[in-house]
């Protein structure tokens, strides 16, 4: 029985790609580029959302016409 690959491809058709072997479609280096990227975008997007949502209280709080919208810190 003949391997299915050593087959040319039919006329009109695009040849079936192997990628059993080393050969990556993505070296190593570009996709942890890509990865870091990644984490730097939702740690950014997570402090981003963060910052909304206290402007967000402060904003409702002085909508609401109360006098002392400051968040308050606790010192230990």
């Amino acid at each position: 029985m003949k391997d299915k690959t050593d087959d040319p491809a039919p006329p009109g058709q695009p040849a079936e790609r192997n990628y059993s072997g080393d050969w990556r479609p993505i070296p190593d280096h570009i996709l942890a580029v890509i990865v870091a990227i990644v984490a730097a975008v939702l740690v950014l997007g997570y402090l981003f959302l963060n910052k909304m949502a206290d402007i967000s209280t402060e904003e409702d709080c002085a909508l609401a016409r109360r006098s002392n919208c400051a968040p308050i810190e606790l010192n230990r």
